[in-house]
């Protein structure tokens, strides 16, 4: 048998040795580590250092801030990047023009008359010609006047031949029949209407080269307030009178260069035309109408023989908008339905000027006119009108703000964050997308 082994002296077990008691106490400082030491080397007293709480305090503030500060970080990006985005389709629809119309210097569009104002530009070319010899001839003077009526709002046409009078009883008349405006009212005053019209001396003659100067009609003398009412008065001089011995060009070689000279002038008066057009309306091609008048040839200085040509070209000026609403009223396949409009490329259409000849005559304006061609007619949208509209609603309005637009055929918004249930109050943070894409309608 085995005994347990006992020490001698009769001592006690290892596992009978008895642990002293101790008592502990605890400190603290800003280090990390954590000591058990005895106390004033008494055994039964043990110090426990818990150092390093802190720094877990510091830690934790730390963290704190940096929370506080990314989510103040969303707060701006949010801030900063809201807003909505509302991306339409125009409605559009192909359309083939094939009009015959009337246009008119009224100023409402209708399905009858289509609204234009008229815009005259006038001007002149001239060309010296190498003489050919000298022969005897007989000239009368002309030169340029304007006409005025203070008798009445209403126009008044003067036909050819009309004669103006000088205080030394010099007559001068008109080549072609003009029509002079009736007196208007400006700021209170009185205006009369007025035109201007060359003027060609009665009679051959030096005696008819004549300074600036006033002039009555005597055609109204039956009347006298019509007489009153109605004067002229010189623009330029009064030139080109001769009886005697000139340089000679032939006719034929007169004939051509008036021909060149009214060509260049058109050119140049319908391209004066269309610079002088507003921005918003438009000129068509062809859309005008051209008269010249072939002054007397004169002698210049170095003996040769000038050649003029002095022309009014009255050009018919469309509002863009009044002639896409038109286009849309009078093209069936478009279904209009009177919203505002716009068509593509109007310039591109091919105007045809149909009573050219008779046009002016007894104070008529009316144009008679073919228009044809293909093109885009597009409803045209208000966005700044959609924007207000849509400030401050709910997303899930949207659908019944945008059906009050006949303009929109489709439409995709998209509110910023995505956890934004409302547009922005602010117009100035909602962005249109205006996208053109044509209809499938199909002609009925």
């Amino acid at each position: 048998m085995v005994n347990d082994v006992m020490p001698p002296g009769g001592r006690r077990s290892v596992r009978d040795i008895p642990v002293p008691p101790r008592s502990y106490r605890y400190s603290d400082d800003s280090r990390d580590e954590v000591e058990i030491e005895e106390e004033n080397n008494e055994p039964d007293v043990v110090r426990i250092s818990a150092r390093g709480g802190g720094r877990r305090r510091a830690r934790w503030v730390l963290w704190g801030i940096v929370c506080v500060a990314l989510v103040g970080l969303a707060v701006a990006v949010s801030i900063a990047v809201s807003g909505a985005t509302v991306t339409i389709t125009l409605k559009s629809v192909p359309a083939d023009i094939s009009i015959n119309g009337t246009a008119t210097t009224a100023t409402t569009t209708s399905e009858v008359y289509l609204p234009y104002i008229p815009l005259v530009v006038e001007g002149a070319e001239e060309v010296s010609l190498e003489s050919e010899g000298s022969k005897k001839v007989e000239r009368k003077a002309f030169g340029t006047i304007i006409v005025y009526n203070n008798f009445s709002t209403a126009s008044q046409r003067l036909i050819k031949n009309t004669r103006f009078e000088t205080q030394d009883g010099l007559i001068y008349r008109i080549q072609e029949s003009i029509i002079v405006p009736g007196k208007t009212t400006s700021s209170g005053k009185p205006l009369p209407g007025s035109i201007e019209a060359v003027v060609y001396a009665d009679r051959a003659g030096a005696e008819y080269n004549i300074g600036l100067s006033d002039f009555t009609v005597p055609g109204f003398k039956t009347s006298p307030e019509r007489y009153a009412g109605f004067y002229a008065r010189s623009k330029t001089v009064m030139t080109g009178g001769l009886v005697g011995t000139a340089p000679f060009v032939s006719p034929e070689k007169i004939s051509a260069a008036r021909t060149a000279l009214r060509k260049a002038l058109e050119e140049k008066l319908a391209n004066v035309a269309t610079e002088k057009i507003e921005s918003g309306s438009l000129m068509l091609s062809g859309g005008y109408t051209f008269k010249s008048v072939s002054e007397p040839e004169t002698e210049t200085a170095d003996k040769k023989v000038s050649v003029s040509e002095r022309g009014t070209l009255t050009a018919f000026v469309f509002k863009r908008d009044a002639l896409s609403s038109y286009i849309a009223r009078r093209t069936p396949a478009v279904r209009y339905d009177g919203a505002p409009v716009s068509f593509e490329n109007p310039k591109d259409l091919i105007f045809e000027f149909l009573n050219k000849a008779d046009f002016g005559k007894n104070a008529d304006d009316k144009v008679l006119f073919s228009l044809r061609g293909s093109g885009m007619i597009t409803w045209v949208l208000n966005e700044e009108r959609l924007k207000l509209d849509l400030a401050g609603k709910m997303k899930n309005e949207t659908v019944s703000v945008l059906a009050s637009y006949p303009a929109i055929e489709r439409s995709q918004v998209v509110i910023r964050p995505f956890w934004k249930k409302a547009f922005p109050d602010k117009i100035k943070k909602i962005s249109v997308v205006v996208k053109h894409t044509p209809s499938e309608a199909k002609n009925p």
